[in-house]
């Protein structure tokens, strides 16, 4: 009998599953032929729907772990066959939602056993996935499961903490590719930027700016796309500035983001000199007057005023809400 992970678009999904006619055995994947036929009741955990929205892509912190017993031997090497075929299709861009959160299942319930290997393979695959139009849908099928690429993601992040840390820098650069095909009211756009300000906190900060940088440098503003990804570059180099306490931009970092922040404040994109005026302003509260100005002499009158303005209210607010918390 096929893995629940394996069934078809046109398969049955939603209560006991029932054994499937020889016929039907083209949907098998090679990976398990000699998987045991498994019990006709199956835990709901794995066969429960979740229902397809706007949070599909958020996962709640207050998610409480799943304690399982030790699983025996036979049902250990179920589990992970059924890793290895939803793995093959992520790769091959096959698994559908509700294939998506048997998988989820999974991992959540720690039934999912990660080599190194198993990992990156399956998180790149996640990663192209995310990154594919997947035309051959409609905008809203595209929709349900890319949310369900991220929910994937975001478990991973979660179950997989430190493993995930070499793969930062690709996760981030695939968010801004998946961000340049979408509205910035499409609600997937807040899963890609939530997702993004939690990714700029992991692995090495001056790494990621030097990439981050590199990468918005080949991304030109002159289509609605290159705006979005510009926008979502500028963005994460914010976050990153303000969420890394510890991080302060050297000589070389700060030439790369001055130039990139002389170009955006240019653009004929009021998002894009928007985002580039925000980023300025993280850059000086964490270089300081001196090297921030320094690194921006070629900006001109207009944009300047703007970050000045941008800079001192900032100021204020920071001022205000420090009065605040001594009077309380």
């Amino acid at each position: 009998m096929p893995s629940p992970i394996l069934e078809g678009p046109g398969d049955a999904d939603e209560g006991t599953p029932t054994p499937k006619k020889a016929t039907l055995q083209v949907y098998e994947d090679p990976f398990i032929d000699d998987q045991a036929t498994p019990k006709p009741s199956m835990p709901g955990s794995v066969l429960g729907d979740r229902p397809v929205n706007e949070n599909a892509a958020i996962i709640s912190p207050m998610e409480q772990e799943n304690s399982q017993p030790d699983p025996s031997p036979e049902k250990a090497r179920q589990n992970a066959k059924l890793l290895d075929s939803g793995i093959t299709r992520v790769r091959a861009k096959t698994l559908d939602v509700h294939g998506f959160r048997k998988l989820q299942s999974l991992i959540r319930d720690n039934k999912a056993i990660f080599t190194d290997d198993k990992f990156s393979a399956l998180l790149a695959g996640l990663f192209q996935y995310l990154e594919d139009p997947l035309s051959a849908l409609t905008p809203e099928k595209a929709q349900d499961v890319k949310a369900q690429i991220l929910a994937t993601v975001k478990l991973l992040l979660k179950k997989e903490r430190e493993n995930f840390q070499p793969h930062v820098a690709r996760g981030l650069e695939c968010l801004i590719i998946t961000r340049s095909a979408y509205d910035a009211r499409t609600h997937i756009v807040a899963a890609l930027e939530i997702l993004s300000e939690e990714l700029v906190t992991l692995g090495d900060a001056s790494e990621l700016a030097m990439a981050i940088t590199k990468l918005l440098g080949n991304i030109q503003d002159s289509s609605v796309q290159g705006c979005r990804g510009l926008s979502m570059g500028l963005h994460m180099l914010k976050e990153s500035l303000e969420r890394r306490a510890s991080y302060t931009p050297s000589d070389t970092e700060l030439a790369h983001l001055a130039a990139l922040e002389t170009r955006c404040l240019e653009s004929a994109d009021s998002g894009v000199r928007m985002d580039a005026v925000e980023l300025c302003v993280a850059m000086h509260a964490k270089v300081g007057e001196s090297r921030f100005w320094g690194s921006l002499k070629g900006v001109k009158d207009d944009p300047k005023s703007l970050i000045t303005y941008y800079i001192v209210k900032r100021q204020r607010d920071m001022q205000h809400a420090n009065g605040a918390v001594a009077i309380a």
